[in-house]
């Protein structure tokens, strides 16, 4: 085999396998459709199987929609560590500003985005309970990250001395849930020039004497 063959098999996509393209359909209409306005009949015309066979992958649609609830939770909690890894040798300013831009423009996902704003805003009322319960799951392991986070600005003197990991983490939540409403009434670049002055507002809370 030549090297521009090899070069030109490696460029190539891997198809996905039937799952991983019933959880790319049901991402993309659940995003489009919401819960109740997609169905498994949907999925499989998109996918081009027959219905019976989704269900040699999942066992029901709130199986599906579940996982991919699970999926969005664990890209998050990835971009928050990837975000922090990237701006480990920044000034912590720079790193509490990246890291969260970070999670507040995470909606802006295609599919994923709008479907974590339905799963996290709007949940299925029949899933509350099982949605709740990876809302929690997530938000515990964001929780560890956020408090070594800010103990580590207090012990550098970035952050005030007397901010509470507790104080951040709450405030922190509140910022990133409210950018993410934004995220539904305006376009990125009136997004952009929004959170510029969230930040400058947050940013002189943490640091206040």
């Amino acid at each position: 085999m030549t090297l521009g063959k090899l070069r030109l098999q490696s460029h190539r996509k891997i198809p996905l396998n039937t799952r991983d393209r019933l959880k790319q359909i049901g991402l993309s209409l659940f995003a489009r459709h919401g819960y109740e306005g997609t169905t498994l009949a949907q999925i499989a015309t998109a996918a081009g199987i027959k219905k019976p066979s989704i269900y040699n992958h999942f066992d029901s649609k709130a199986a599906l929609f579940l996982e991919l609830s699970r999926d969005a939770d664990d890209d998050l909690i990835a971009l928050i560590d990837a975000s922090l890894a990237d701006m480990a040798d920044a000034p912590f300013e720079q790193r509490l500003r990246h890291l969260l831009q970070q999670c507040a423009t995470f909606a802006y996902r295609e599919h994923q985005g709008v479907f974590y704003k339905r799963f996290l805003l709007f949940p299925p009322q029949d899933l509350v309970t099982e949605a709740e319960a990876i809302t929690e799951q997530g938000e515990s392991q964001i929780d560890r990250r956020l408090v070594a986070f800010v103990q580590e600005g207090r012990r550098i003197g970035a952050l005030r001395s007397t901010l509470t990991a507790d104080h951040f983490v709450a405030a922190f939540y509140c910022v990133v849930d409210g950018l993410l409403s934004e995220t539904f009434m305006y376009e990125k670049r009136e997004f952009e020039r929004r959170f510029e002055g969230v930040w400058s507002v947050f940013w002189a809370g943490v640091t206040a004497g």
